[in-house]
C-alpha cells in the first residue's frame, strides 16, 4: 500500500509539472501571437519546435547526446514495461488465454522468475537515471543559449523566437523541475528493485479459485457452469466456517506427530477451502468429484516442510497448480499458483522461494489468513466425518523438484 502511494505522488507530481510547462508556453505563444497575428498558434508553436532543432543541428556534440539521452529513454522505459508485465503475469495470462496467441504468450511469461523481473526494474531504471544527468546538462546548456540569443531582443516580439525573460526562466525552471521528478521515481523504482519491495498485486493476493464443476450447496447456490468461470474471493464473516476453524482447541502434540503425509494434504486441502468459505462436507465433496481429479505433490529435499496441491481435468488434459503449503514447526501457510498450468521443473526458482540451506522463505505474501496452527487444524477437521473421505479423495501425485 505504501508502494502504490509513493509512487501515485510521483506521478500526480509529474502531471503538474507537465501541466505547468502547457500554461507557460501558452504564455508564450499568446505573447507571439499579438506581434504575428497572421498566425495560427499551432503555427508558433511548430516554428519554435523547429528553431530548438536547428540549434540542435548546429551543435553536433549536443545533438549525439539528446540522440543519447533518448535512446536511453527507450531503453529504461523497455525495461520498467517489461518488470510489470512480468510481475502482473497471472492476472495478464488469464486474459491472455482468450486469445489465439494467449497461449504461448501465458506460457512465455511464466517462465520468468521474480529475480529476473527485479533484474529488468533496477537496470531500466538505472539507464534512466543516466539519461536525466545527461538532460540536466542538456536543459542548463539550452537555457543559457536562448537567453544569450534572446538579449539583442529585450521586450521584442518582433523576433518568432524571441521569449519573455521570465517565461524563458521559468521554462527552464519547470524542465529542472521534472527531470529532478523523474531522477527521484528513478532512483525509487532502482532501489525497489534491488530490494524486492514491488508488491504482489492485491487482487492476486486475496484470490483463490472455486472448482469448476461441482455446486456448492449453501443458500446461494453457484451452478456447474459459473463454477467453470469464476474466482471467488475469500470471506472471513461471521458466518463462514474459518471463525469455528479458528477457534478449534488444539490437538495434543503427539497427534501432530502422528501423521502421515496424506493426513497433512488432507488437513491443508480442507483448510484452503475453508477459506473460501466452503463447509468440510462440501469439500470431501470437491476432493471426490468425477470431472477433476485433485492431487498433492511431496517436495523431496525441503526436508517434509512443502506440499503442493494441483487440480487435473480430464476434459482438456490439463493440470493446474492451486498452491502450496508451508510448513514451518507447528505452524503452516497457503501460497497461491493463480492455476499456474506451466510444468514445475522447479518450484524454488518457478515461484520465487529462497532456499538457504534448510531454510525455505517466499517473497510473496501467504494466502489471506492462512498462517495457522497445525494442531489447530487437527482438532477442527480431523475428527470429522467428512476428513476420511476427503482423504480418500486426494491422490498422491509425483513428487516435484524443489
Amino acid at each position: 500500500m505504501i508502494f502504490y502511494f509513493i509512487l501515485s505522488l510521483f506521478l500526480i507530481a509529474v502531471l503538474v509539472v507537465i501541466a505547468l510547462q502547457h500554461l507557460n508556453t501558452n504564455r508564450i505563444v499568446d505573447i507571439q501571437l499579438e506581434q504575428h497575428k497572421m498566425m495560427f498558434p499551432s503555427q508558433v508553436r511548430g516554428a519554435r519546435i523547429v528553431y530548438v532543432r536547428g540549434i540542435y543541428r548546429s551543435h553536433p556534440s549536443k545533438r549525439n547526446w539528446r540522440l543519447v539521452a533518448i535512446v536511453l529513454d527507450v531503453l529504461a522505459a523497455t525495461g520498467l514495461v517489461t518488470a510489470i508485465v512480468m510481475h502482473y503475469q497471472d492476472v495478464f495470462s488469464a486474459d491472455l488465454m482468450t486469445s489465439p496467441f494467449g497461449l504461448r504468450l501465458a506460457e512465455m511469461l511464466a517462465a520468468s522468475n521474480n529475480e529476473i523481473q527485479n533484474i529488468f526494474l533496477f537496470g531500466g531504471m538505472a539507464l534512466a537515471l543516466i539519461s536525466r544527468m545527461i538532460w540536466f546538462y542538456l536543459t542548463q546548456w539550452l537555457f543559457q543559449l536562448l537567453e544569450k540569443a534572446d538579449q539583442d531582443h529585450d521586450s521584442d516580439a518582433t523576433d518568432l523566437y524571441w521569449t519573455p525573460k521570465h517565461l524563458l526562466k521559468r521554462q527552464y525552471q519547470l524542465r529542472i523541475s521534472l527531470q529532478g521528478i523523474l531522477m527521484v521515481g528513478a532512483i525509487f523504482l532502482a532501489l525497489t528493485g534491488a530490494f524486492n519491495w514491488l508488491p504482489v498485486a492485491s487482487e492476486m493476493a486475496s484470490q483463490t479459485r472455486l472448482p469448476r464443476t461441482v455446486s456448492r450447496s449453501s443458500s446461494s447456490e453457484v451452478t456447474n457452469e459459473s463454477a467453470t468461470s469464476s474466482s471467488w474471493t475469500q470471506n472471513t464473516d461471521t458466518t463462514y466456517p474459518i471463525d469455528a476453524m479458528k477457534t478449534a482447541p488444539l490437538a495434543p502434540a503427539s497427534e501432530l506427530a502422528s501423521l502421515t503425509d496424506a493426513d497433512r494434504a488432507a488437513l491443508f486441502f480442507t483448510a484452503y477451502w475453508t477459506l473460501n468459505g466452503l463447509q468440510q462436507s462440501e469439500v470431501a465433496d470437491y476432493a471426490n468429484s468425477t470431472s477433476e481429479t485433485y492431487s498433492y505433490h511431496l517436495v523431496p529435499g525441503s526436508s517434509s516442510k512443502l506440499i503442493v496441491f494441483s487440480e487435473f481435468i480430464p476434459s482438456v488434459n490439463q493440470t493446474d497448480y492451486m498452491f502450496y503449503a508451508l510448513i514451518d514447526g507447528e505452524q503452516v501457510a497457503f501460497y497461491n499458483m493463480y492455476q499456474s498450468k506451466t510444468p514445475i521443473t522447479s518450484l524454488a526458482s518457478q515461484c520465487s522461494l529462497t532456499v538457504s540451506g534448510t531454510n525455505l522463505r517466499p517473497t510473496m505474501p501467504e494466502i489471506r489468513d492462512s498462517d495457522m496452527n497445525m494442531r489447530q487444524l487437527i482438532g477442527a477437521f480431523k475428527s470429522d466425518k467428512s476428513f476420511d473421505q476427503t482423504k480418500k479423495g486426494l491422490h498422491q501425485g509425483a513428487d516435484i523438484p524443489l
